[in-house]
């Protein structure tokens, strides 16, 4: 489910590799759907947040974002899939988010 942290850089001051993904499937990744629990109930930072490779806690912290900015009523999922209203209210804000 989620990666343990990896030592991507040699120095603090280097940058870790980065690829292009879509907006789908950061939703979909499991620490942003649990960034959108742990905000929606009121609970701070995950207990776990330190373990998580970097990626993790940058879906974990839109989830975190997506839940602040997208009314409550929008679900994230229905019958396990990502809803249209979500990916649309994810795509307004993703300068917000990303």
């Amino acid at each position: 489910m989620v990666k343990h942290r990896l030592s991507y850089r040699r120095d603090d001051d280097e940058q870790v590799p980065t690829r292009p993904v879509s907006s789908y499937w950061i939703m979909s990744q499991p620490t942003f759907a649990l960034g959108v629990a742990d905000a929606r109930a009121g609970r701070g930072t995950h207990r776990d947040y330190e373990l998580w490779d970097t990626s993790g806690q940058w879906n974990y912290e839109r989830g975190r974002a997506w839940a602040t900015l997208t009314p409550r009523h929008v679900q994230l999922r229905h019958a396990g899939k990502i809803t249209s209203e979500a990916l649309t209210w994810f795509r307004s804000r993703d300068n917000d988010i990303i």
